[in-house]
């Protein structure tokens, strides 16, 4: 039976209803969603190089912005600080668990919300991992060029590069990347992170507490060490394909998110690894830009394994799968399409189901 999705976000629409209070930044109001008001969102290599250099400069204008958080509580400077600070917050409940999709797709829209109201009018660009894979400091993301997202960070010494974590995911261990030192070409050469790094163990502690330095502040340059062996060997077409032919959220968020074995990595945590240990935090890996368009894309992959059966992967009885904790620790409830997902005040909170299908009300964007 052939179902009519536009009944299914039209009933989405009277859900969302009752959640029209003001949050604290642009885009706030949900509105239907209609031609005029969708936003097209394109690879970063097919943007004009006018508006890559108009997408930069939003982002710097948003980390020169006035931040609304409190700084006492979050030690926040700016509104790109925001992000960092609310992703720092939720992250023991917002990834590896049923939350972590529909709570993404929201940070990045909420994103894309703030670039507009500083002058970006298209849509968050995203980053095909398998088509600049192979070369990726040559690619447009990363050429450091005034159109790129900034190149890759100076060669570190011997010294420097003893203190680097290890590349590890899941049962994989990768060598580390070329770079790793401050960047120095580029829109963001001049941009300087903030927060402290935090152990990936984090995530496993039992105390379901963040890390008590996590919004401790050591300002320092935005280093960048981009990894080629993990683009050459596993941001590669088999790696989606398998990723594609989950059959079910259950096994797609864990091919997503899990390294099975050496020829089965998660496309989500080697995205963060490719970029070095400022992407790979879990905690604070918004601090490099990048972040965005590789969780654009994240979301642009859910959204093609949704159309595979878009009622049924979005709104079915299985569309949702875990619990609203991290590896369920400390154990909580299964999240369901009626679990109410909130954003530290970027946005105002909305049950999960409505953050389940892209073109939903409040969620007015498509991918080209």
């Amino acid at each position: 039976m052939r179902h009519n999705l536009a009944l299914v976000l039209s009933a989405l629409s009277a859900v969302t209803a009752i959640f029209k209070a003001q949050g604290h930044g642009p885009g706030s109001r949900i509105q239907p969603c209609t031609p005029a008001n969708t936003k097209v969102r394109k690879e970063w290599g097919d943007l004009p190089k006018a508006e890559r250099k108009a997408y930069t400069n939003a982002v710097r204008c948003m980390q020169k912005k006035k931040t609304r958080l409190d700084p006492v509580l979050y030690n926040t400077t700016s509104v790109y600080d925001d992000f960092v600070a609310v992703h720092i917050n939720y992250t023991r409940t917002v990834h590896n668990d049923g939350i972590f999709l529909p709570w993404h797709r929201g940070f990045v829209h909420a994103y894309e919300n703030e670039l507009e109201a500083c002058g970006y009018k298209g849509g968050q660009p995203y980053w095909d991992w398998i088509k600049w894979g192979q070369n990726l400091a040559a690619s447009p993301i990363f050429d450091g060029s005034e159109f790129s997202m900034g190149g890759n960070g100076a060669d570190l010494s011997d010294v420097e590069l003893a203190t680097v974590p290890p590349c590890r995911v899941g049962n994989i261990s990768c060598p580390l990347g070329q770079g790793g030192g401050c960047v120095t070409e580029g829109p963001f050469k001049d941009y300087k992170i903030r927060y402290l790094p935090a152990s990936p163990l984090e995530m496993r502690n039992p105390d379901p507490a963040i890390p008590k330095t996590a919004f401790h502040v050591q300002e320092r340059c935005f280093s960048r060490m981009l990894n080629q062996f993990i683009g050459s060997h596993w941001q590669v077409q088999p790696t989606l394909d398998f990723l594609m032919e989950q059959p079910n959220v259950e096994k797609f968020q864990a091919a997503f998110d899990e390294a099975f074995d050496e020829t089965k990595p998660g496309l989500h945590p080697f995205g963060h690894w490719v970029l070095g240990p400022t992407g790979a935090d879990i905690f604070s890996s918004p601090a490099d830009p990048a972040f965005f368009l590789h969780h654009s894309q994240v979301d642009k992959i859910w959204s093609q394994w949704q159309a595979k059966d878009q009622i049924a992967r979005s709104f079915g009885k299985d569309a949702v799968w875990g619990t609203v904790t991290g590896f369920n620790i400390p154990p909580s409830d299964n999240a369901t399409l009626a679990t109410i997902l909130t954003w530290g005040g970027l946005i105002p909170p909305r049950p999960l189901g409505a953050m389940q299908a892209r073109g939903a009300p409040g969620l007015c964007y498509k991918y080209e």
